[in-house]
């Protein structure tokens, strides 16, 4: 072993210690030579010796014999039982949908033996050392839109189980468990055209998601399958979970001389927040106004009136995730998988009428 480097030395001296117990058969029953010794052979500190000894024992590879010393476990793993989920913003986690992903991904990994760990970058993760990440981890699920190519090269390389979940990058759809946001915007607005909404607007998070893009190819879909109208000044592009503009579009949307009877939201966060905007102007929901969101999380239900919403099944998107990355692990295949939304209908909207 090369003297370690100046960084994460503790890190250093443990993937080498993993590396030797992983390798097969050791000398002298298996006992590990003392911290003294590892601080001498690595120049390191007592301090550093023990944090890396410490972390091993805590992950089952060692155990230690007072008086005798430290000793590999005969059941030491062959990898870490941890998965990562690749995130842009720790923020995210707050965000019911996150939320609810996270928890449906854990309920399976737990049940099977695993942990699992959110890291989150606002960089490119090949900046984080997917190398380095990789000997911590038995695999990577990908909840990031904004990973690039070379973070992607870096993931191929190193060789461990890793695929898209929800989010997916334009390319990427066989490496991916996601949800159908096409058949989404096309159940949002085909519900409003059958309640007799004829003149449509849209609020989305612009063409650079995937599967935002998705979800407005969904509505102009439905538009033109059923004569309805949506043109391109009621299409308004606002960050999926962003308020500050609503206000602005709903002053726009009640201004138009022709103005929209249906409006559908890419967020359910977007649709209580325009809900509360018309209230405050007097618009009767759903007789002057239909709104419909999407992604049926608490702020559907809270809404005033309660939101009609698309149920994208989040939490069980995340259950087949850990299924999935469990499986591939184990040596099994990818398959890609894509879940179908459904509508939710609640008092943001009309009855539907008989065709």
């Amino acid at each position: 072993m090369a003297k370690p480097s100046s960084h994460y030395k503790y890190q250093d001296l443990k993937d080498y210690l993993i590396r030797q117990i992983q390798a097969g058969p050791q000398e002298n029953g298996g006992q590990l030579e003392s911290e003294p010794q590892l601080c001498r052979k690595f120049n390191l500190s007592r301090n550093t010796t023990r944090q890396a000894m410490r972390e091993l024992e805590n992950e089952g590879y060692i155990y230690r014999i007072h008086g005798k010393g430290t000793f590999i476990r005969s059941d030491a793993p062959a990898a870490l039982r941890k998965i990562a989920l690749l995130i842009y913003d720790t923020a995210y986690t707050a965000h019911p949908v996150t939320g609810a992903l996270i928890c449906g991904i854990g309920e399976v990994l737990e049940q099977n033996g695993y942990v699992l760990d959110i890291l989150a970058s606002k960089r490119s993760f090949h900046d984080e050392n997917l190398k380095r990440l990789a000997k911590s981890y038995a695999g990577f699920l990908i909840g990031s839109y904004q990973l690039d190519e070379l973070t992607l090269r870096e993931l191929k390389k190193i060789a461990k189980p890793y695929f898209f979940v929800k989010n997916y990058l334009p390319g990427y759809e066989q490496n991916a468990l996601r949800i159908d946001f096409r058949h989404a915007g096309f159940l949002a607005a085909e519900y409003l055209i059958r309640t007799g909404c004829r003149n449509l607007a849209l609020i989305y998070s612009g063409e650079g998601v995937a599967i935002s893009r998705d979800f407005k190819n969904g509505v102009t879909e439905a538009a033109l399958e059923h004569g309805a109208r949506l043109r391109r000044e009621n299409i308004f592009s606002v960050y999926y979970s962003d308020r500050a503009d609503i206000p602005q579009i709903a002053e726009t949307i009640l201004e138009r001389s022709d103005r929209p009877d249906g409006i559908i939201c890419a967020s359910d966060e977007q649709g209580a927040a325009l809900l509360d905007e018309f209230g405050k102007k007097g618009v009767s929901i759903p007789r002057d106004m239909a709104v419909i969101g999407c992604n049926n999380t608490v702020f559907s239900e809270l809404a005033q009136p309660p939101l009609t919403t698309i149920d994208i099944h989040i939490d069980e998107l995340g259950r087949l995730a850990g299924a999935q990355i469990i499986d591939l692990i184990a040596g099994g295949k990818f398959s890609p998988r894509v879940l179908t939304p459904s509508c939710i209908i609640r008092a943001s909207t009309g009855k539907e009428k008989p065709a």
